[in-house]
């Protein structure tokens, strides 16, 4: 499939994890890439990786997310690249974990700044050339922020606001012919939880649970999710906004 010829697609977060995944997929798919990440190191390197995979371009960005000008800045960088943009992927992330009454101060409002805030950010910058180009949006949120997570509540809150923001967006802009969607993955192996320290004495009754789907560890892989991205960004989700797609191997029914 070739989904993504002459499309150009902004994704942050893209240095590891489901961005990396999402940004190689959709490069196999022919996608003028522009790939945005604190990390500048890893996200070029990302870059040259979605050029060996097919990608028309690709162009690494760095930015802060958890900043409002250096969000609207790349945002304007990444449109200037091409001349238009025709998807924003918001994956960027942030996730820490602990009792509550022991997070550190400021805690609360790093995690928010950079799951919720910076896509906020980053959409008011770039819709009105979405709507010249009859775009899209699919954002990254959580389980998490569907069901909530005893020890990780900022997580949750951050997460189940990016759902809303989703849903109103859909339904203001779809007189324009914007779409917006969200993906709630369950327990994925990235980078962004595997350095978390474990919680100090955790009450095992109230931690998260694992998938149950055969043929599935703990945790799904990146590509299940990037996968879904790249549906959702292309012409074969033409009809779907204001969907939030749960992938999560069960975990969270039954």
């Amino acid at each position: 499939m070739r989904r993504f010829d002459g499309k150009v697609v902004l994704i942050t977060g893209s240095a590891s994890g489901i961005g990396r995944a999402t940004a190689l997929r959709i490069a196999a798919e022919g996608g003028s890439l522009i790939l945005a990440d604190r990390n500048r190191e890893g996200v070029g390197a990302v870059a040259k990786s979605a050029l060996e995979a097919g990608a028309a371009s690709a162009t690494a960005l760095g930015y802060d997310a958890a900043d409002r000008q250096s969000c609207v800045e790349m945002a304007a960088d990444a449109i200037a690249l091409h001349g238009r943009l025709d998807c924003l992927i918001n994956n960027a992330g942030i996730y820490r974990r602990g009792h509550f009454l022991e997070a550190p101060e400021g805690e609360w409002e790093q995690i928010v700044a950079i799951n919720l805030t910076s896509y906020h950010h980053i959409i008011r910058a770039v819709l009105p050339e979405l709507i010249r180009t009859g775009g899209n949006v699919v954002s990254t949120a959580s389980t998490a922020g569907v069901e909530g997570i005893a020890y990780a509540s900022a997580y949750a809150a951050a997460k189940a606001g990016v759902i809303a923001l989703t849903k109103s967006l859909a339904a203001e802009f779809a007189p324009h012919g914007v779409r917006f969607n969200v993906i709630c993955p369950g327990r994925i192996k990235t980078d962004l939880g595997n350095g978390v320290p474990q919680v100090r004495d955790p009450v095992e009754a109230v931690v998260v649970r694992p998938p149950k789907l055969k043929g599935k560890d703990v945790y799904g892989d990146p590509e299940d999710i990037a996968a879904a991205f790249a549906f959702f960004a292309s012409g074969d989700a033409a009809y779907a906004s204001g969907a939030v797609l749960v992938i999560d191997g069960a975990q969270t029914v039954g």
